[in-house]
């Protein structure tokens, strides 16, 4: 969304408020009512003056909270063009309200929604993580912002999603969910299990461009859980999600097992450097995403396939 004058956002922010104003009016939402709220990981609650009918999410929680039997009206963000960020998530029955950085807020307010959900930062709990200030403002005035932290831990990331999902109604102890959450639990052992058979394996998680690879860090969610699972992680030394190197220097970061961002594979596959690394010409590749939908079965399956792929590789490095 382009940056607006400060009359224009003036104006839409008034237009809005009546909107808003006549969808709670038609909708009877303001009245009586059991109130709803929500505390955040970050420690803001949002509160409701009753339980949303009408939730927006950006695309990766609307992964995370299909496998709970939550349905959004509505989904904005990143990952919805391509596919990849909405994991079994049903495009056709939800409403598209924008796509990458675009939010269209008036489509928002005219749906009558009731709370928008997406990925957030501490330093500003009531935005997606995506949006200016002015953006944010606009979009608050139709709906309350309720922010997932996604630089939590793993675990601590489902552990959001759960408590969410319980809070809109869902039953986050169904038989079905009870069997995912043990498979994922399953399959962290099995990679514990796999790297105490195989002492000092290491992975490259790499994602690239044309005139760098980056590789991910620690600082990533899904990666930090593999360091706590004693995988070891090959590259330099960052302070940061994702470490910048030249594809010259890339061999300077031998690993057993190379993790390959699939939005990268056009590159990676047209690269003769990528194509020499001892671990992708014996097949030691596995696809990672740190966008990956954040349910327990679908870890679960990336986990044990990671296992599988410790279990056929030994150390070299």
């Amino acid at each position: 969304m382009s940056t607006m004058s400060a009359g224009r956002a003036g104006a839409l922010l008034a237009t809005l408020a009546l909107a808003v104003a006549g969808c709670s009016t038609e909708s009877g939402s303001s009245s009586g009512g059991e109130e709803w709220s929500h505390t955040t990981a970050f420690g803001n609650t949002v509160s409701l003056d009753a339980p949303p009918d009408t939730v927006v999410v950006d695309a990766y929680s609307a992964a995370a909270l299909w496998d709970y039997g939550v349905r959004p009206a509505g989904v904005y963000g990143y990952g919805i063009t391509n596919g990849l960020g909405l994991g079994d998530a049903d495009l056709d029955s939800m409403t598209v309200v924008g796509t990458d950085a675009v939010f269209e807020t008036e489509v928002a307010a005219n749906m009558g929604v009731d709370l928008v959900v997406g990925f957030s930062a501490e330093t500003d709990p009531t935005s997606w993580i995506w949006w200016e200030a002015a953006q944010a403002e606009q979009i608050n005035v139709v709906a309350p912002f309720l922010g997932i932290d996604p630089s939590s831990s793993l675990d601590g990331t489902l552990d959001q999603y759960r408590s969410l999902a319980a809070s809109l109604g869902a039953d986050v102890d169904s038989p079905e969910i009870a069997s995912d959450r043990a498979d994922y639990d399953a399959a962290k052992q099995r990679v514990r299990d796999a790297v105490a058979a195989n002492p000092g394996v290491t992975v490259l998680p790499v994602d690239a461009a044309a005139d760098a690879v980056y590789i991910g860090t620690e600082q990533l969610s899904v990666l930090g859980l593999l360091s706590d699972l004693g995988v070891s992680l090959a590259g330099p030394g960052f302070d940061g999600p994702w470490a910048t190197v030249s594809w010259e220097n890339v061999a300077q970061y031998p690993a057993d097992i190379v993790l390959e961002y699939p939005a990268s594979r056009e590159v990676l596959d047209a690269s003769p450097v990528y194509g020499s690394i001892p671990a992708v010409t014996s097949g030691h590749v596995l696809d990672w995403d740190d966008k990956r939908p954040t349910t327990y079965a679908e870890y679960a399956d990336w986990l044990d396939r990671l296992a599988d792929a410790v279990d056929r590789t030994s150390s070299s490095t």
